[in-house]
């Protein structure tokens, strides 16, 4: 073989090698392009974390060039701890110190905030821009969701785990008792009562002394919690409010006061427990009674109001090319086939109509009766919690008012108008208003 042939051979042994070792390697140009990194904030757990990885894995197998980091930003201790508080304070961290996410989970009060202070970017900014989200898009939001996310009548967040009240109850206990599921407020004391052996430790009802149990009964006889830009809450019906908890807690003694409500339900001691129905799917799977679901009580003669609970999806201020990919991930999750999905695999609300509809959700309907009468016909009827900047701090005032009232520290309306005078002097700061 001549020198020449000899260098030929040689060049292309070397380049040959070269080709194998970047396949094998997976050092490829198009293997070594980077991805566009997604970085989501949320306060999932357990089956409902573990349906948004199914949800993020769609979302890369579809948009290749993609990486969604979901992070967990709840509290340490999920005992004890608040995972929405948790994430709220990571939130004013990350913004604080210039390292926000790219999405991340938001309350309605929250957006109001981060509104004002320039944080977030409204999402119907990107409603014209890839991946469209069309009027009709818009229209099957389900309208007490979509009103809820707008303001000034721009949409500015996404709704995602929307759940609404219920009232659970263990069905074999009440029948064995001979009471009826309660419908009004005055029939569920009855049925608390009833139920309730404080000697062998059974209680009628378990629930968690804070600002959403009181707002069960004040929104249903028509009330609120603020009036404009006022706390009002210290009002005859506000006060009537809190007294009916904490006479079910010490008159009647037919409530028990828990920060786990939920166990002395599931273990059997709580014939009724009160809460959202991001939890039906689990307790479905987990009591060992058949277990009853049915709307909120409800005043006498008035149309029923009951409180929403879930987060929207924000779309954070960062860099055109960042927002542009978060706004991506959150059209996809506001979709019709992935909020079927997650509606179906967590219990949560669907966000559209359509989904709703859908054929899949029909059929799960049909298999989940109780779930339709509770929840799906109760949602035109469904409300937030104000929506003003101040109200993550006015949640804690209100609870620290009923755990005083109902330890009997003070009155009722001793309680009640300490937390509304907190609650105005706060607004009146974050508003830079001294003029009352």
């Amino acid at each position: 073989m001549s020198v020449t042939k000899r260098i030929l051979v040689g060049a292309l042994t070397g380049a040959l090698l070269v080709m194998i070792f970047s396949i094998v390697l997976g050092a490829s140009p198009a293997a070594a392009t980077p991805k566009t990194t997604i970085v989501f904030w949320h306060a999932m757990r357990g089956v409902n974390a573990a349906v948004l990885q199914e949800l993020a894995n769609q979302f890369e197998r579809e948009n290749p060039q993609y990486h969604v980091d979901l992070k967990f930003v709840g509290s340490s201790n999920p005992q004890w701890g608040n995972d929405y508080s948790a994430l709220y304070r990571g939130l004013l961290e990350g913004l604080a110190t210039h390292h926000p996410p790219d999405v991340a989970q938001v309350y309605e009060n929250w957006t109001t905030q981060l509104i004002d202070y320039g944080y977030v970017v409204p999402v119907q900014d990107y409603f014209n821009r890839s991946p469209r989200f069309s009027p009709a898009d818009a229209a099957d939001i389900v309208p007490v969701f979509r009103k809820a996310v707008s303001y000034d009548g721009k949409i500015w967040t996404l709704p995602f785990n929307k759940s609404i009240y219920v009232l659970y109850y263990n069905a074999d206990m009440l029948a064995s008792r001979g009471v009826a599921v309660p419908s009004t407020w005055d029939e569920f004391r009855n049925a608390a009562r009833t139920l309730a052996d404080p000697g062998r430790g059974i209680f009628g009802v378990s629930l968690t002394p804070n600002v959403d149990v009181l707002g069960h009964y004040m929104y249903s006889w028509g009330g609120d919690f603020v009036s404009g830009t006022r706390a009002v809450f210290n009002s005859p019906l506000g006060v009537a409010a809190l007294q009916y908890w904490v006479d079910l807690i010490n008159v009647d003694h037919s409530a028990l006061p828990s920060f786990n409500p939920m166990a002395p339900f599931v273990n059997g001691k709580a014939g009724m427990y009160i809460y959202s129905t991001a939890v039906y799917s689990y307790l479905s799977h987990k009591v060992p009674f058949k277990l009853g679901m049915a709307p909120m009580p409800t005043a006498p003669g008035r149309s029923p109001r009951v409180q929403f609970a879930g987060t929207n999806l924000a779309l954070f201020k960062t860099t055109p090319q960042r927002q542009a990919a978060g706004w991506k991930f959150i059209r996809f999750l506001s979709s019709r086939e992935a909020t079927v999905l997650w509606a179906l695999k967590t219990g949560y609300l669907p966000i559209r109509e359509s989904a709703i509809k859908s054929t899949a959700y029909q059929d799960w309907l049909a298999r989940n009766a109780q779930y339709r009468a509770a929840a799906l016909n109760i949602l035109n009827n469904g409300c937030v919690q104000p929506k003003v900047s101040a109200w993550e701090s006015i949640r804690g005032i209100i609870d620290d008012a009923m755990f005083a009232a109902i330890s009997r520290r003070v009155t009722v309306q001793e309680a009640l108008n300490q937390a509304v005078s907190m609650s105005n002097d706060l607004i009146r700061k974050i508003l830079g208003d001294s003029s009352h």
